[in-house]
């Protein structure tokens, strides 16, 4: 069962769930968000329980607010339309940051580094 229930949601679109049926539909986009997420990170009782409600939260209001995950554009008479990932629930880069922060964003980092003359390369640099 997810951290966030349909109730948080209600709160972030500013609006009640008072349906039967969408107040389902969100707890299984909510179950949805966790189970990625856990497929992902691992066992989700390790995680900030804060940050994994907002997560939860933001990816099924993206969700609802565009349900059939379309973009729409309109060139005279015509519309055209483009389906987006957000049919499905979707954690965003930005949000996997937050539930993992100390995952780095690469496979390494370059830090320069000085010797204790004070020089940025070492002197067998200046042979090459």
């Amino acid at each position: 069962m997810a951290v966030a229930h349909y109730e948080d949601v209600a709160v972030a679109l500013g609006r009640p769930i008072t349906d039967p049926a969408e107040q389902a539909q969100i707890t299984y986009w909510l179950n949805a968000a966790e189970l990625v997420i856990g497929a992902r990170l691992g066992d989700i009782t390790l995680l900030d329980r804060g940050v994994l409600l907002y997560v939860e939260v933001e990816a099924v209001v993206a969700r609802l607010q565009n349900p059939g995950g379309y973009q729409s554009e309109t060139i005279d008479d015509y519309t055209y339309r483009f389906g987006t990932e957000t049919r499905r629930v979707t954690i965003l880069d930005e949000w996997w940051r937050l539930l993992s922060p100390n995952s780095g964003d690469g496979a390494f980092t370059i830090r320069p580094h000085y010797d204790d003359g004070g020089e940025l390369y070492p002197d067998w640099w200046h042979d090459l």
